[in-house]
């Protein structure tokens, strides 16, 4: 499998266990935790659900969802640095 890369240089093979959504949750996601909606999306305590009530199936669903909410169409970072995701 190849690793992906996002524009702004982050590699998968470079990093130690963090996946490209992991990046781009890490760079898009705000400190209050709120989404583009105004709710809080952050894992509960239940297995695979969010506190704004979405349940996921998988932990890719979950992912999917937090990128939904934070994930800005123009995707770049309050810094200025586009990332998107390049095989």
């Amino acid at each position: 499998m190849t690793a992906q890369r996002c524009t702004c240089g982050f590699t998968e093979a470079n990093a130690d266990d963090e996946t490209i959504v992991d990046h781009l949750l890490r760079v898009f996601t705000p400190d209050d935790d709120k989404g583009a909606d105004g709710q809080v999306h952050l894992e509960g305590n239940r297995e695979l659900a969010c506190l704004c009530g979405f349940r996921a199936g998988t932990t890719g669903e979950l992912d999917s969802h937090f990128l939904e909410m934070f994930f800005p169409a123009d995707r770049v970072d309050p810094g200025g640095v586009e990332h998107k995701v390049i095989a």
